[in-house]
């Protein structure tokens, strides 16, 4: 597979309530020109190869789902490459990689306890954030970035963005 980007969408679970099935969610990525395109898992992860601007055509689809079913989210676009450069084989088990367009730098000293006792933000900068997650089987990231950043984000536990990772690498 040569997708070259990859689709982190908010609030999407293929087939569940308010989400397009993975029909719809191909078919609207379709619609928009995007070629090579792989449903990861059913979180709302897709990746694909776009003809000129991927954010903009993952934002076209966003904008299409709601023609199809009851989603009205967000997409966050990120480049296969930047995914790989991130080296997310050394992160701890339990981490997640929550991703958003935030301020840069980011605002508070890093690892950051934000005093809740269940998270910690390892790493991060103005698109990403590395979040250690105390309490198994809980996700943080999202709520703690967009409390402190005050913008959207998204999560996904980094042995599933491995998962895809490996997947695109085995064509």
């Amino acid at each position: 597979m040569t997708a070259t980007s990859v689709a982190f969408f908010r609030n999407l679970n293929v087939g569940q309530r308010r989400s397009p099935t993975r029909d719809q969610l191909l078919d609207a990525f379709a619609a928009e020109g995007a070629t090579d395109v792989l449903s990861h898992q059913s979180n709302g992860t897709v990746a694909f190869s776009a003809p000129a601007d991927p954010q903009g055509l993952a934002d076209a689809v966003a904008e299409r789902l709601p023609s199809v079913c009851d989603y009205a989210d967000l997409a966050v676009v990120r480049s296969v490459e930047w995914l790989r450069d991130l080296g997310l084989d050394g992160v701890p088990d339990g981490c997640e990689l929550t991703l958003f367009d935030g301020p840069s730098p980011f605002p508070e000293p890093l690892p950051w306890d934000p005093g809740r006792g269940d998270v910690t933000v390892l790493a991060a900068d103005h698109l990403h954030a590395i979040v250690q997650n105390h309490v198994e089987r809980r996700s943080n990231g999202t709520p703690v970035v967009e409390w402190r950043l005050g913008v959207p984000a998204t999560s996904r536990g980094v042995g599933t963005v491995q998962r895809l990772l490996d997947r695109l690498d085995a064509g």
